[in-house]
């Protein structure tokens, strides 16, 4: 189950990038700062809020499947064997909290959108397309993997049976996954040499995303709140 961009129109899709990374690096500082546990189970609740208020319902199910494991694991750890069930709820919900935001932020920000916003604000368009190759990575290995999966199907590969069938079935698949993704990160290279990737100038983005006073004001009420909570964390 991999979690990509999806298009909508909710209040974190109209969102400028910079405001939903600004959440998302919070969600992350206060996961720590919070008091536990109640602090990560309060903020992972008003996470899921958020995500339902802004028509992200789909995610919570990929999220709970990523989650669920380290829950039970740490149930088992500090809830059964060691006695400390608060320790089990406080990194569970510290885990949680981080992935569910994390997974806000893949759905809500398209590559190109942040690309556009992180060359507006002077940033190097090689840094800027690192990052969106990075964010599109996963997606795009899926893709090639299906068709990889596909292609050797037709060829006569047999990928359902003992396990021994399955076992040798991964060379097949592997192989040329890995090298299709080499040279495609060899063609990005020459294409971004091509454009002038590696040159220090000025680019002009086309149409960036506009960062409106709601933003700016969001973007500084969430940092200014949680450089507060670690000030009083520290000074306590």
């Amino acid at each position: 189950m991999i979690v990509e961009y999806q298009a909508g129109h909710g209040i974190l899709h109209r969102a400028h990038p910079f405001t939903n990374l600004t959440l998302v690096g919070s969600v992350a500082v206060l996961a720590f700062v919070l008091p536990a546990p109640g602090g990560p189970l309060v903020l992972g609740a008003a996470l899921v809020t958020l995500a339902i208020a802004a028509g992200l319902v789909r995610i919570l199910l990929p999220a709970a499947v990523v989650v669920a494991p380290f829950w039970g694991f740490l149930l088992l750890i500090h809830g059964l064997l060691g006695g400390e069930p608060l320790r089990a709820l406080t990194f569970g919900g510290r885990i949680g909290t981080m992935v569910l935001g994390f997974l806000m932020l893949l759905v809500t920000i398209h590559p190109a959108r942040l690309v556009d916003a992180l060359v507006a604000r002077r940033v190097p368009f090689a840094f800027a397309y690192l990052l969106s190759a990075t964010l599109q990575a996963v997606p795009r290995l899926r893709d090639r993997g299906r068709q990889i999966l596909e292609a050797q199907r037709c060829r006569g590969l047999r990928v359902r049976g003992s396990l021994f069938r399955r076992i040798g079935a991964i060379v097949p698949l592997t192989v040329p996954l890995v090298l299709g993704a080499l040279a495609e990160v060899d063609d990005r290279a020459m294409a971004l040499e091509s454009r002038g990737g590696g040159r220090a100038v000025r680019r002009t983005p086309l149409d960036p995303p506009v960062d409106t006073m709601a933003d700016r004001s969001a973007r500084w009420v969430m940092a200014v709140g949680t450089l507060v909570a670690v000030l009083l964390q520290v000074l306590k």
